[in-house]
C-alpha cells in the first residue's frame, strides 16, 4: 500500500532554484489526492488499484491558476476558455513537456474535502484521480472573488515526456 507522499515543491523555471510552495489548502489537496489513490477504487464502471502517490509540480499549479483565474474573470465554466484553448495548451504555455495530461475542474464546493469527494463521486474525474500514468499534479482555487459558481476549482494531473527534460530541474 502507498502512503501519502509529503509535497515535493519544483521549481518555476528550469533557469532558476526558486521553488513554489504548497499552502495549507494545496497541501490538504495532495494528501486526499494521495489518499485516494492509495486504495483500490471503482470509478464507474472501471476498476483502479492502488496508485503511486503524486508530487506537487509549480508549472502544473500555474497551468491550473490560469484556467481557474480565467474561469472566473470571464464568467464561465468548462475545460475549453472562450479563446478555444484545452489543458493541453495551458500546460504548454507554463513551460510543462507532457506525455499525458488530464484536468478535473469544479464549481461551488468550498472546502477541498467537498471536490475531491465530488470529483471521486464522477466517473471521469474519479479515472483522472486514479490514472496510474499520472506522476505529478498542481491545483488552483479561486479565492471567492465572485462570478456565478464560485469558488472554481482547478486540478491537472500529468506525466512528463520520457526522454525530454524534466520540468523539475
Amino acid at each position: 500500500m502507498f502512503g501519502v507522499a509529503a509535497p515535493l515543491a519544483q521549481p518555476v523555471d528550469g533557469k532558476s532554484n526558486r521553488s513554489c510552495s504548497l499552502d495549507d489548502l494545496e497541501q490538504e489537496m495532495l494528501d486526499r489526492v494521495n489518499q485516494a489513490r492509495s486504495q483500490p477504487r471503482q470509478c464507474g464502471g472501471e476498476s483502479f488499484d492502488e496508485a503511486q502517490p503524486l508530487t506537487w509540480n509549480c508549472r502544473l499549479e500555474a497551468a491550473a491558476r490560469a484556467h481557474t483565474e480565467a474561469m472566473v474573470e470571464q464568467a464561465f465554466f468548462g475545460h475549453t476558455g472562450p479563446d478555444g484553448k484545452q489543458v493541453t495548451d495551458r500546460v504548454d504555455k507554463a513551460g510543462y513537456s507532457w506525455r499525458s495530461v488530464g484536468e478535473n475542474i469544479a464549481a461551488g464546493q468550498e472546502t477541498v474535502g467537498q471536490v475531491v469527494e465530488g470529483w471521486l463521486q464522477s466517473p471521469g474525474h474519479c479515472r483522472n484521480i486514479m490514472k496510474p500514468g499520472f506522476e505529478e499534479m498542481g491545483a488552483a482555487r479561486s479565492a471567492n472573488r465572485g462570478g456565478p459558481y464560485d469558488p472554481y476549482w482547478t486540478q491537472v494531473f500529468a506525466r512528463p515526456r520520457q526522454g525530454a527534460r524534466s520540468p523539475n530541474d
